[in-house]
C-alpha cells in the first residue's frame, strides 16, 4: 500500500479529531439545549404536514393561493417598523451574545487544545495499533485453520492414493500445499509492510505535533512576557519577523499533514522551527534581564543620591533650627522636646503594648495554628475594610461583628465561622490585631481619603467604651506609629545613627534602605493624626450610655502640650492645620473664648517662630486658615463628619 493510502487513514483520523473538538465546543456552549428543542419542533411540524398532505388538493400558501389576496387585505395587519427594529436589535444582541460566548470558549479551547490534540493523537495511535494486532491475530488464526484444512485434505488424498494407487493426486496435493504457503507468506509480508508504513507515518505525525506544541508554548510565553513586562515591546520588535516566520512555517507543515505525504524532511524542519523559537525566547529573556539590571543600577544610584540629598537637607534644617533657637531663647540651655509627664505616659503605654504582645507569642510561633491565625485576621480585616459612612445600620453591623469577636462569640466571616476562644491566646491576638489594624487604616486609607476617618472613629470609640484594654492598645499603637501624638519631638542622641533617629521620629525605610521622602512622610502622619482627631470629636452611639473616654479634653491636652514644644519645619504646621480643620468646629462650640485665644496665640507668636525656620507650603496653609477664621469668626466643620444620632 502506498504512502497516500496510509495518509488517507490519518486524514480520516484527523477529521475525526477535528469533529470531536467541534462537538466538544458545541457541548460546552449553553445554547445547544435550546437549539435541540427547535430541531424537535421542526421535525414535529414536518410530520404533521406529511399526515395532512393527501387531504389538501389545492394551493394554500404562496402567490398562487386563492385565499392570499383577500386574507391579506382583510386580516393581515400592517407590520410595525418598531417591531422590525426590535426584532433586528434582538437578533443583533443574540448574535453578539453568541459571539462573546464563542470568543470565551475559543480562548478556553486555545489554552487546552494543544494538550487535548496530543492526547487524542496518542489515543488514536494506540487504538490503531490495537486494531492491527487484532487483525493480525485473526489472520494468523485463519491461516492456521486453512493449514489444518489443507492437511486434512492432504491426508484424505494420501488415503485416496493408497486406495487407488494414483500418483497424480499426491502431486496435486503437494502443489496445493506449496501454493498455499506462498500465498500466506505474501499476505504476511504485505501486512508487515503496511504496518511498518503506518507506524512510520504515525511517528512522523507525532513528532511534528510535538514540535508544534513546543512552538505554541514558546509563543504563549513570549506573549505573556509582552503583556507583563513594560520593556518587552521594544525587545519584541527585534524578533517579530523571525517569530512570524516560525509560526507561518509550522502552520504550513501542519496543513501538509492533512493533505500531503509526510517525510522525514518535514519532521526535521518542524524540529528546527521549535529550536528557533526557543532560542528567540531565550534571547528575549536575556535582553529583558539586561535592561532590568541596568535599571536596578540606575535606581540604586538615584536612591543613594536622594538619600544623600535628604541627609544634607536634614542637616541644614538642624543647623538652622539650632541657630534660630539660639537667637530666640538665649537664656535656655536645654530645649523643650517633650513634657516629663507625657513621656512617662508614653513609656507606660509602650511597656503595656510589649507585654500584651508577649501574651500570644506562642500562637504566632506555632506553625500548626497558621489557619486559625488566618481566620482571626479575616474576622478583623473584613469588617474594618468594609466600613463606610453609607448608613447607621451599616456601621452598627460592622460594630456588632467586631464586638462579638472580642467577646469570644462565634462570628461568621464570608463562608467561615471564627471563634477567638478556640485557642487560649486567641482573644489577646484578636484584640491587639484590631487595635493595630484601625491605626494602620489612618496610614493606608485616611491619608488618601480623609472622610473615611469618621466611621472608623465611631466604631473605635464604641469598642473603646466596652473593652478598656482595647482602648489602651489603640492609644499605644497611635504613639508607636506617630510619636507626635505623645507629643514629643525627640532630638538625635549622641552615637545614634541617622536611621535610628528617623525611625524614632516615625519615618520608615524601604527595601533598598532609603529613607521615606518628606512629602510621603507628611501625608502618612496627617492620615494617622486625622484619625486620632476624629476619635477625639466622635459621638457615642445611642446604645452606649457612657461618654467618650478620650474626647475633647484629650485633644485640648495635646494642643496645649504641642504648642509649648520647640517648633520644627513642615511637621508642626501640618499637624496644627489638621487639628484645627478636624477639631476646630467642636472646640469652638465647647470652649469659645479660650479657643479663640489659642487661635490668636498660634497665629501670632507661634507663626513668628515658624517664619524663621519654615517657609514651605504647610506653614502657608496654616497661616491662611487661621487668618480666615479670625476674619470671619466662624470655624467650619470637617467634610464627611457623621450627622448626630447616626447610629
Amino acid at each position: 500500500m502506498s504512502d497516500i493510502s496510509v495518509l488517507s487513514d490519518f486524514e480520516n483520523s484527523y477529521n475525526i479529531i477535528d469533529n470531536l473538538s467541534r462537538e466538544n465546543i458545541k457541548h460546552d456552549i449553553s445554547i445547544s439545549d435550546p437549539l435541540a428543542g427547535f430541531e424537535k419542533l421542526r421535525i414535529s411540524a414536518l410530520t404533521k404536514a406529511a399526515e395532512i398532505s393527501p387531504m389538501v388538493k389545492e394551493v394554500t400558501i404562496g402567490p398562487k393561493s386563492p385565499l392570499k389576496n383577500t386574507k391579506l387585505k382583510e386580516n393581515t395587519p400592517v407590520k410595525n417598523d418598531d417591531n422590525d427594529l426590535s426584532l433586528l436589535e434582538d437578533k443583533i444582541g443574540e448574535d453578539l451574545r453568541y459571539t462573546l460566548i464563542m470568543k470565551q470558549y475559543e480562548s478556553k479551547l486555545l489554552e487546552s487544545s494543544e494538550e487535548l490534540f496530543k492526547n487524542l493523537i496518542e489515543k488514536m495511535i494506540s487504538k490503531h495499533t490495537e486494531s492491527m494486532r487484532t487483525f493480525w491475530k485473526k489472520q494468523s488464526e485463519e491461516s492456521e485453520r486453512k493449514a489444518l484444512e489443507l492437511r486434512a485434505r492432504r491426508l484424505q488424498m494420501v488415503k485416496q492414493l493408497r486406495d487407488n494407487d494414483n500418483l497424480s493426486v499426491l502431486d496435486k496435493a503437494k502443489l496445493d500445499e506449496k501454493n498455499c504457503q506462498i500465498i500466506n507468506k505474501s499476505t504476511i509480508d504485505n501486512m508487515n509492510r503496511i504496518l511498518e508504513e503506518q507506524n512510520k507515518a504515525a511517528s512522523r505525525f507525532a513528532a511534528i505535533t510535538d514540535s508544534r506544541t513546543k512552538v505554541c508554548i514558546c509563543y504563549n510565553d513570549i506573549s505573556n512576557i509582552l503583556n507583563s513586562e513594560p520593556h518587552a515591546k521594544s525587545i519584541y520588535d527585534k524578533y517579530v519577523m523571525s517569530i512570524n516566520a516560525v509560526i507561518g512555517n509550522i502552520n504550513s507543515i501542519m496543513e501538509l499533514c492533512k493533505s500531503g505525504t509526510i517525510t522525514d524532511k518535514e519532521v526535521k524542519q518542524a524540529e528546527i522551527l521549535s529550536l528557533n523559537i526557543e532560542n528567540i525566547h531565550k534571547k528575549i529573556l536575556e535582553d529583558l534581564n539586561e535592561i532590568k539590571l541596568k535599571e536596578e543600577v540606575l535606581k540604586k544610584k538615584e536612591i543613594e543620591e536622594q538619600r544623600m540629598k535628604k541627609e544634607n537637607e536634614i542637616k541644614k534644617l538642624k543647623e538652622k533650627v539650632e541657630q534660630t533657637n539660639t537667637k530666640i531663647e538665649p537664656n535656655k540651655t536645654t530645649p523643650m522636646f517633650y513634657s516629663s509627664k507625657n513621656y512617662a505616659y508614653f513609656v507606660e503605654l509602650r511597656d503595656f503594648l510589649n507585654a500584651y504582645e508577649s501574651n500570644y507569642k506562642e500562637l504566632l510561633e506555632n506553625a500548626n495554628l497558621k489557619k486559625f491565625r488566618f481566620d482571626c485576621q479575616k474576622a478583623v480585616n473584613t469588617p474594618v475594610n468594609a466600613l463606610s459612612s453609607v448608613s447607621g445600620a451599616h456601621i452598627r453591623d460592622k460594630f456588632d461583628k467586631l464586638y462579638k469577636l472580642l467577646r469570644g462569640e462565634r462570628v461568621q466571616v464570608l463562608d467561615t465561622y471564627v471563634q477567638a476562644t478556640q485557642h487560649p491566646q486567641g482573644l489577646h491576638y484578636c484584640t491587639a490585631l484590631l487595635a493595630k489594624k484601625i491605626v494602620r487604616q489612618g496610614d493606608l486609607l485616611v491619608s488618601s481619603n480623609p472622610e473615611a476617618a469618621y466611621p472608623l472613629a465611631a466604631v473605635a470609640v464604641a469598642l473603646r467604651a466596652q473593652f478598656p484594654e482595647f482602648g489602651k492598645l489603640l492609644e499605644a499603637n497611635f504613639h508607636r506609629q506617630c510619636p507626635y501624638l505623645v507629643p514629643m519631638l525627640l532630638p538625635q542622641k549622641e552615637g545614634q545613627t541617622d536611621k535610628e533617629f528617623y525611625i524614632s521620629r516615625g519615618y520608615i525605610y524601604n527595601e533598598d534602605g532609603a529613607v521615606e521622602k518628606q512629602d510621603k512622610f507628611l501625608k502618612r502622619m496627617s492620615g494617622i493624626f486625622q484619625l486620632c482627631c476624629a476619635i477625639w470629636i466622635a459621638k457615642m452611639p445611642k446604645f452606649v450610655n457612657t461618654s467618650n473616654p478620650h474626647g475633647l479634653c484629650q485633644g485640648w491636652k495635646w494642643l496645649s502640650s504641642f504648642i509649648n514644644l520647640k517648633p520644627e519645619p513642615d511637621i508642626c504646621a501640618t499637624l496644627l492645620h489638621v487639628f484645627f480643620s478636624v477639631c476646630g468646629s467642636e472646640f469652638y462650640k465647647n470652649y469659645k473664648k479660650q479657643f479663640v485665644k489659642i487661635i490668636k496665640l498660634v497665629s501670632t507668636d507661634y507663626l513668628k517662630i515658624l517664619e524663621n525656620i519654615d517657609e514651605g507650603g504647610p506653614k502657608t496653609r496654616l497661616e491662611v486658615y487661621l487668618q480666615n477664621v479670625l476674619k470671619t469668626g466662624q470655624v467650619p466643620p470637617p467634610s464627611g463628619l457623621l450627622p448626630p444620632n447616626t447610629w
